[in-house]
C-alpha cells in the first residue's frame, strides 16, 4: 500500500511523517525505514526507526532510486513500513513523474506501507493518486 501526505512546503508534511512513523514503531511487528535527503532529522526519530540518508548513494534518477528501494527490500524482508520524506527530492522526480514513481512503489508494496510526502498541493495530483492522499496539508 502507499499512502501520500501532500502540501505545499512548510505546511507540517514532516512533523505528520514524524509522528506516523514513531505510531507505526509502536504497532510494527517489521522494520520501520524512514528515507530522507539528510541526517537532519536523526535525533527527532525514535531510535528504533532507521534513518537512510539517500543523498549518501547515487541515485541521480526517478529509476534509479526505484531501484534502491528495490534493494532495501530485496535485502531486509522484515521491513514492514518505509516513510519516504519530500518523495520528489529523494528521487529525483519532475513533477510529470510522480504518478508513475508512486505506481511503481505500489508494485513493490505487496508485504510493505509506503508512507511518502509530496511537496505539492492535491489539486495538482494526478486522479489516481488522489484516493492514496490520507493527510493533505
Amino acid at each position: 500500500m502507499v499512502q501520500i501526505i501532500c502540501g505545499e512546503k512548510g505546511k507540517g508534511k514532516t512533523k505528520e511523517m514524524l509522528q506516523r512513523a514513531a505510531d507505526s514503531v509502536a504497532s510494527a511487528k517489521g522494520v520501520v525505514v524512514y528515507l530522507d535527503k539528510s541526517h537532519q532529522l536523526m535525533y527527532e526519530l525514535n531510535n528504533q526507526v532507521r534513518l537512510i540518508n539517500v543523498s549518501e548513494y547515487p541515485v541521480s534518477t526517478y529509476e534509479g532510486f526505484i531501484g534502491f528501494v528495490s534493494g532495501l527490500l530485496s535485502g531486509n524482508h522484515d521491513i514492514e513500513f518505509v516513510f519516504i520524506d519530500s518523495l520528489i527530492q529523494v528521487a529525483n522526480l519532475t513533477n510529470d513523474k510522480i504518478e508513475e514513481a508512486v505506481l511503481a512503489l505500489e508494485k513493490l508494496s505487496s508485504d510493505v506501507n509506503f508512507i511518502c510526502s509530496i511537496s505539492v498541493d492535491e489539486s495538482v495530483l494526478e486522479p489516481s493518486l488522489k484516493e492514496k492522499v490520507i493527510v493533505s496539508c
